[in-house]
């Protein structure tokens, strides 16, 4: 099992800048949804590369998130909603502190 995480993730080969939360319509939104419904999670965030990082795990696990460990069934639900909502997904669970 591998956590997926989008920080640093290369696209086409070049390293992003930095990542901002993706701006979804209604259909992305409900798609994403139904990912966290199917997948068990807390929640599934989307971002999109940006020259100026908006995003970063330091935020993200601030927020109390970490992502969850997928089996390669769940990885695949995520691979394939990506070009549907144009972005990076990532599942994450609540931090019960």
């Amino acid at each position: 099992m591998a956590a997926r995480t989008a920080m640093g993730r290369c696209s086409g080969g070049i390293m992003r800048d930095g990542w901002r939360y993706a701006d979804l319509d209604a259909r992305q939104l409900a798609l994403v949804a139904e990912a966290e419904r199917t997948l068990a999670t807390d929640i599934v965030m989307v971002y999109r590369s940006t020259p100026w990082g908006e995003v970063d795990g330091d935020t993200v696990g601030a927020a109390g998130l970490d992502p969850v460990e997928l089996d390669s069934a769940q990885l695949e639900c995520l691979q394939g909603l990506e070009p549907l909502v144009g972005g990076v997904v990532v599942a994450y669970r609540r931090r019960l502190d």
